[in-house]
């Protein structure tokens, strides 16, 4: 009787995908060296993994992937893992340099990338270079010395669980067991009053400023201090008293140049997808996915706009509040 496919073994390329570094000429090597790194084809599409570096040098060797998983928490776009692999024998501030020149430019590129670095580091301590990552695994790896480490920017988002060496390994396996919560979990929304500048309020408020008796101000007092405090109070009144006012919830994971485009955009995708499902024809969902990302680009690219004038202007204030936004120093730009 012939056997069932259904019992037979499944070969392991059918659920892991490899991608890996060989050891190079370049690292005079005779032996040993060489990363690799195996992904769960139910995690990420194989077909979609990018190269951002590789090489294998003589005190380090790096190999920097670029991953898309089919779910990530909303704060995060991507993925790149840092496989390291720094020889026992190597310099370890030449090799720490070498490393930290491409993980700073892939924070500098990939903001809103979830960054991991992993491998062997022997003697080397990555926060000597890069301080503002934190080591995840806090026990022995290898008889009484911690030489595997995992690095991530964020604090306790891992916990590591020591388990029995692969094979004739003589390093233990590391499980790592995520710890971290979304924003949206353990920040909560903050609620905001805004001022709503339409085409209507702005011509109410132009007719406003025509009306007004300048000359008023001129004959109340002659210093210029004064004069000016008055002048901008009452402007500031009428904006007040013209402009609408509304309140706004953001939450902690939405970002900057997330609009009222974007968000009608992802409801009307919502909605397709829905009456899709019901109704088998999924163009108009296709049609609507479309329209999400175009509103991405233009809701992206008015933002970059807004920045670029706001750095072109002569103010010191907006000139700060430009910076802080970029890096996130402040959660909101004092007003």
């Amino acid at each position: 009787m012939a056997e069932s496919n259904s019992t037979k073994p499944r070969h392991p390329a059918e659920f892991f995908s490899v991608h890996c570094m060989d050891r190079m000429a370049d690292s005079g090597k005779l032996r040993g060296g060489g990363v690799c790194v195996m992904v769960n084809n139910s995690w990420c599409n194989h077909a979609n993994v990018v190269t951002l570096t590789c090489f294998c040098l003589p005190n380090l060797e790096l190999l920097a992937l670029k991953f898309p998983p089919f779910y990530l928490p909303r704060e995060f776009t991507s993925v790149i893992i840092n496989i390291v692999y720094i020889p026992l024998q190597a310099n370890m501030d030449t090799a720490l340099w070498e490393l930290h020149e491409p993980l700073t430019q892939f924070q500098a590129q990939h903001r809103d990338a979830a960054l991991i670095v992993v491998g062997d580091f022997n003697r080397a301590n990555l926060k000597r270079a890069v301080p503002n990552l934190y080591q995840h695994v806090t026990f022995p790896t290898r008889g009484n010395r911690t030489l595997d480490h995992c690095y991530t920017p964020y604090k306790d988002s891992y916990k590591a669980l020591a388990h029995p060496p692969f094979g004739k390994s003589d390093h233990a396996t590391i499980f790592l067991l995520p710890k971290y919560k979304q924003r949206l979990k353990w920040e909560a929304p903050v609620q905001r009053e805004v001022t709503r500048w339409t085409d209507q309020s702005v011509a109410a408020l132009q007719d406003a400023l025509d009306d007004a008796d300048w000359d008023m101000f001129r004959c109340s007092t002659d210093d210029v201090s004064k004069f000016t405090e008055t002048v901008v109070g009452f402007v500031g009144k009428l904006v007040d008293d013209t402009i609408p006012r509304t309140t706004i919830k953001k939450f902690p994971n939405q970002k900057r140049w997330v609009d009222k485009s974007i968000r009608e955009a992802l409801n009307s995708r919502t909605a397709a997808y829905n009456a899709g499902i019901i109704s088998g024809n999924m163009d108009e969902y296709k049609s609507a996915a479309y329209g999400v990302r175009r509103a991405v680009r233009e809701a992206k690219w008015h933002y970059r706009r807004k920045l670029e004038t706001q750095f072109q202007q002569s103010g010191s204030r907006s000139l700060w509040q430009v910076l802080w936004m970029i890096t996130d120093y402040r959660s909101h730009p004092p007003d």
